[in-house]
Formats: structure tokens, C-alpha cells, sequence
């Protein structure tokens, strides 16, 4: 007998959520939930997604990204109205082809593949500073045209950087990375703690980026990096826990892998199990089942890494 050929199985959220009411026998059969029931469980699913995306796991959340930088500046917004920082698979980085003088919008540059009206544009000045705009047409494989003229001259041979979207806040950085433009090297940066960096006499010193501290705050995250860049050729390359989405309909697909709906189920019915009339029997079953199958998951929801040991010499 030949098998489905198919492995995307999914579940949109309402058959998780009657499921899930389904295991506490407040649906019974083809009965429908009342639509405070309903709201109810969106509620909790939604709880339930913000308590776990505090784990520091899920590993289909994990991506890498670009932040890039200005000579002598100490820190960096990075979210969805921060500074320039985009995902790397949305980065696009080039040279240009002629001289440029002030209020040129017109620039011919090696490649445009890739590049769309609207983007973000970055091009380098010679006064070491980049100037930011968006992309107002892409006239060929060579030219675009800025939606507002540079500042000030910029050589032939200077780089553009160009990105789509503005990279989501990180629920937390991991690793930093600096690298050169047209350097295929990355140099790793050491993650500093608060204190470390703020106890840092002389934050405004220039030279490449050694160290880095993220704070995520709520709207946008932080970034403070020591040194302070000396070239805007330089940029930070780092790998991030994006937040996972939320639920909002009915329809919508959880932003787990299809490992995680049956975890999911049996979690979001012990979160509800307290507020409905369900037996003591009913509830100690759901929550042994509920954190058996949770802790199966958070096995399988890692790295399959090496593990060295070695003595400590000191």
C-alpha cells in the first residue's frame, strides 16, 4: 500500500482550541463551543505561546541578521522602528559605478538584481556616513533612482546596501559576528552583560567592534557595541530568537512545526482546566499527560551538539 507522499499535516487554531475543550469534556461531540468559550481559548493559546517563547528553544525561531553601523555610534534600536538592521537573506550589498555630488539621485551601480522600488538604500559618503533613503524605481540592471538626493559627494566604487524589512525585535541575541563589506571574513564579537558594558569607561572609543549587549526592552531592542565602528563598511552579523507570532483568528496556522500540536493541545487544556468544571481525576490526568508530552518535545527542541569537558586548570 503506498504511503501519502505528503508531510505537512497541520491544524488551524480552531480545531486546536475545540480539541483542546474536546480533552476537558466541555465539547462533547458535534456540540459547538459558545463563542466566549471559543475567545476563552484563544486567550490562553496565546498565553500559553508568550510563557513558552520565554524557554530560550524553539529552533525554527532562530535566524540570522544584519545590523549595520555608523562610524562612533555606541548604540542601535533594532526592531520594527529602529535603525537600519534587516535579515540577511534580505540584504543586498553593492558598489557604485560613477562619482556623485550633492543632491544626486541617479546611481549606476555594478548589479540591481534583487532590488525593488521602495526598499531601504544605503550609500556611502566620503565622509565616512551613509545616507539613508528608500529606492524610488529601479531603472536597469545598473541604475536606480533615490527618492531623495545624497548629502553631501560619494566616489565611485563606494558601497549601497539595500533591505526590504526592517528586522522584527529579537526576543534575544545569541551571537554576534562583525564583518567587513567584501571581507568574507567574520570575526566573532564577545556578548557582554550589563554591567560589563556600562562599567566601560570610555564608551565612545573608535576603532572595530569587539563587544556586545543586547537589551530587548519592549517596542524596540537595543544594541550598545565597544568599540564604536570607524567605517560604515563594517556591520554586525548576528543570530536571533525572533518572537514567536501570535493567534488572531480562527484559521490561523500556529508558528510551531506540526511536532508541536499535539504538546499544544494537551498544555492549552490544563491552562483551561482551572476555570471549567472539570473532575480533580480529570485534571491530574490532563496535567501528567500535558507535561509528559511537554517535556518530550523540549527533548527533541535542541541542537544535536558535541559536549566537551575538560578540567579546570585554575
Amino acid at each position: 500500500m503506498a504511503t501519502s507522499g505528503t508531510i505537512t499535516y497541520t491544524m488551524p487554531t480552531v480545531d486546536i482550541v475545540t480539541k483542546a475543550f474536546s480533552k476537558l469534556g466541555v465539547k462533547i461531540g458535534e456540540q459547538e463551543l459558545e463563542p466566549h468559550e471559543f475567545q476563552d481559548g484563544i486567550d490562553s493559546l496565546n498565553l500559553l505561546i508568550k510563557n513558552w517563547a520565554a524557554q530560550g528553544l524553539h529552533l525554527w525561531a532562530k535566524d540570522e541578521a544584519v545590523l549595520f553601523l555608523d562610524a562612533g555610534k555606541s548604540d542601535y534600536l533594532v526592531g520594527a522602528t529602529g535603525d537600519e538592521a534587516c535579515q540577511l537573506d534580505d540584504f543586498i550589498g553593492t558598489t557604485t559605478i560613477l562619482d556623485k555630488v550633492s543632491t544626486d539621485t541617479v546611481f549606476q551601480l555594478v548589479d540591481t538584481a534583487g532590488m525593488v522600488a521602495g526598499d531601504s538604500v544605503g550609500i556611502e559618503l566620503d565622509n565616512n556616513t551613509r545616507h539613508w533613503t528608500t529606492i524610488l524605481t529601479v531603472d536597469s540592471s545598473i541604475q536606480i533612482t533615490l527618492t531623495a538626493g545624497i548629502p553631501s559627494a560619494s566616489k565611485s566604487g563606494s558601497t549601497a546596501f539595500t533591505f526590504t524589512t526592517l528586522v522584527s525585535r529579537p526576543q534575544r541575541i545569541l551571537s554576534f559576528r562583525r564583518k567587513t563589506f567584501a571581507n568574507d571574513n567574520e570575526i566573532p564579537v564577545i556578548t557582554w552583560s550589563r554591567e560589563e558594558y556600562f562599567n566601560q569607561i570610555n564608551k565612545s572609543s573608535k576603532g572595530t567592534v569587539v563587544n556586545a549587549y543586547y537589551s530587548p526592552q519592549l517596542n524596540n531592542g537595543r544594541v550598545y557595541v565597544w568599540q564604536t565602528a570607524n567605517s560604515v563598511n563594517d556591520f554586525i552579523r548576528y543570530t536571533f530568537e525572533r518572537q514567536l507570532e501570535d493567534v488572531t483568528t480562527d484559521t490561523d496556522n500556529l508558528d510551531f512545526p506540526q511536532e508541536w500540536l499535539l504538546p499544544i493541545i494537551y498544555n492549552l487544556a490544563d491552562i483551561l482546566a482551572d476555570d471549567y468544571d472539570v473532575t480533580p481525576a480529570k485534571m491530574q490526568k490532563i496535567n501528567a499527560k500535558a507535561a509528559s508530552l511537554l517535556d518530550d518535545i523540549l527533548g527533541w527542541d535542541e541542537e544535536m551538539t558535541s559536549l566537551f569537558i575538560q578540567p579546570d586548570f585554575n
